[in-house]
């Protein structure tokens, strides 16, 4: 699988380098959408700011779902950074929210793990420090 660590902030030049070609690529008003499909997953990433636009967020959606999150953050390169561990069939509620360290730097980015049916079925990153908290 993809790893899908140190995404944010690349350009599209160094994320078509990482990922490869888009299987769509589209803009909207000051964003550009890409979208990668890796089996077994699907990777939609957004494109924002002054020339050159930079992964300013990403979402993996998985094929088939994970039981632990450990599991789903793993398979993108995303774990142990994602921790702590979480159960999918205990979650409580439709999304997992947490803060994400960034082990290059000092910035902390958002995190969320979607459930659906009692599995880890798609996550995202957002290039901003979760406003929950």
């Amino acid at each position: 699988m993809a790893s899908c660590d140190g995404l944010v902030g690349l350009s599209e030049e160094e994320l078509i380098q990482r990922l490869g070609q888009p299987s769509a690529r589209r803009d909207v008003g000051s964003d550009t959408w890409a979208v990668f499909q890796s089996k077994p997953m699907m990777i939609r990433i957004r494109l924002a700011g002054a020339d050159p636009r930079r992964v300013a967020s990403w979402t993996v959606s998985f094929d088939t779902g994970f039981q632990r999150l450990s599991e789903a953050a793993g398979a993108v390169g995303l774990w142990p950074a994602a921790g702590p561990e979480e159960d999918a069939a205990r979650v409580t509620t439709p999304l997992v929210r947490r803060p994400l360290p960034c082990p290059d730097s000092d910035r902390v980015y958002s995190f969320t793990a979607t459930v659906r049916q009692g599995l880890f079925t798609a996550l995202s990153v957002f290039d901003e420090a979760p406003d929950w908290i």
